[in-house]
């Protein structure tokens, strides 16, 4: 078993493409190990190509703001594991805070072959054909960050570090995994069953394709058969939002993608999306930073 090393410099500066600083030795084409620190000198956003497979994703120290499509933009703080699953073409955005590096352990591991190396995912982070992709995060645990130290200090050379570090990927893989599931003792209270999970996803299509008259929260839980209580915590897990800021932000993306692509009136799409004008404005110039008719 091997696996692709990718360790950024630690000397260069830049935001704009922080993966040009990395020194590459491949070594396998379906599994990435990236370990290293990031410098950036401005919160600019970039956007790169979100590869399919399962992203792991371990901020030991600094932050960053992300956004994934089909979820809200999510303020990530080290420690904490992040962990995307991805089936289709998607791109994501990041932004970095300049006061402070980035440190990060970071496993990829590609779909090739997904019912035999991703077969052992819980439903959350399953990702379906067609769909968007499936973000999970919670706080790092120690055992998690001591590994990743374990993969950033390691002093091996040639063939024998490819198979230490390939150990600690799949341990790093095990461990993560058992964690965002709900099964460690510490969090089994908080996990979550497949069916639950498929409740969930009806109320997120329940909230999208009602966005001029929600349903209230009860009313939510009522529809797909769940209790207020275990749907405003699944929905957390699965989505990484609660309902009412995964809606808000769902309203403003589809706003933002008609102000662009159609012909309709910002009263329009501020009425279509379940705003009211005056709301809209302001809701939409903190969200992206400009007025909707700077857009149209």
């Amino acid at each position: 078993m091997s696996i692709t090393i990718i360790t950024p410099s630690k000397t260069e500066v830049s935001v704009r493409k922080p993966e040009a600083q990395m020194d590459v030795s491949c070594v396998d084409p379906q599994m990435k190990l990236m370990a290293g620190t990031y410098y950036s000198e401005s919160e600019a956003w970039y956007e790169e190509p979100l590869d399919r497979g399962v992203r792991l994703i371990l901020v030991q120290s600094g932050g960053l703001r992300c956004r994934v499509p089909g979820q809200p933009e999510c303020l990530i703080e080290g420690p904490m594991l992040c962990t995307i699953a991805n089936a289709g073409e998607f791109t994501t955005a990041q932004a970095y805070d300049p006061s402070r590096p980035l440190r990060y352990t970071m496993l990829h591991l590609s779909d090739d072959d997904r019912d035999d190396r991703l077969g052992w995912l819980p439903d959350a982070l399953r990702p379906q054909p067609g769909g968007d992709p499936r973000f999970i995060s919670c706080p790092a645990t120690k055992a998690v960050q001591a590994l990743a130290s374990q993969i950033a200090t390691c002093q091996m050379e040639g063939p024998i570090r490819d198979f230490y570090l390939g150990g600690k990927a799949l341990e790093l893989a095990a461990l993560s995994v058992q964690i965002l599931s709900g099964e460690n003792a510490s969090r089994k209270e908080e996990s979550i069953t497949s069916a639950e999970v498929d409740r969930i996803h009806a109320a997120r299509g329940l909230l999208v394709n009602a966005l001029q008259d929600p349903p209230t929260l009860d009313q939510l839980a009522l529809s797909v058969g769940m209790n207020r209580r275990k749907l405003t915590a699944g929905f957390r897990k699965v989505f990484g939002a609660s309902v009412f800021c995964y809606l808000q932000e769902y309203r403003l993306r589809e706003a933002h993608r008609m102000l662009c692509n159609e012909e309709a009136s910002v009263s329009t799409v501020a009425h279509l999306v379940g705003y009211s004008p005056a709301h809209f404005a302001t809701a939409f110039r903190k969200r992206y930073g400009v007025s909707p008719r700077d857009i149209r």
